[in-house]
């Protein structure tokens, strides 16, 4: 009985120390790539505001059967929904099953003449729960360097374009 009761107070000792570690992390989290392109924006904004054409530069939807229904998309066990778009950026809601959602935002900021930069960020507002917290340290490793490759992918099909 004493070794029972010795480790439930572990349990619960260890339980608390996980949640008060978990309790420093930040609830909101942000990951953000960034890339410069000899473009117009009407070339980026017909890559990133409209679903349909995420087929040309976005390398899952090249592998996975993609279903774009009223400015919403399913993509295996994720959804992407536009939220907003001006000018300048695009807004988009973005669900994965068993994760808190992103809000996913596209803006492009003129530096000059026809160079922009293409700005892409993905924010996650998580719980206090220590299982949300911990899994938000993957985002920047997971998620950056798979924006990394998809803003190549954007550059290289803008650049493909401009040639023809």
């Amino acid at each position: 009985m004493r070794l029972v009761k010795l480790v439930f107070i572990s349990l619960f000792f260890l339980s608390l120390l996980i949640t008060a570690i978990s309790a420093l992390f930040p609830s909101t989290v942000i990951v953000s790539r960034a890339i410069e392109l000899n473009t117009t924006p009407d070339k980026i904004s017909f890559y990133t505001a409209d679903l349909n054409n995420w087929n040309a530069w976005m390398s899952d939807w090249k592998e996975s059967k993609v279903l774009v229904v009223n400015n919403k998309a399913s993509v295996g066990s994720q959804t992407i929904e536009l939220l907003s778009k001006n000018d300048s950026s695009v807004r988009y809601n973005w669900v994965a099953t068993g994760q808190a959602p992103y809000l996913v935002q596209f803006e492009w900021i003129r530096l000059k003449d026809d160079a922009y930069v293409i700005h892409w960020t993905f924010e996650q507002h998580v719980s206090w729960y220590p299982w949300e917290k911990f899994q938000t340290l993957l985002n920047e490793k997971v998620l950056g360097s798979k924006m990394e490759i998809e803003l190549a992918n954007l550059s290289n099909t803008i650049l493909a374009e401009t040639v023809k």
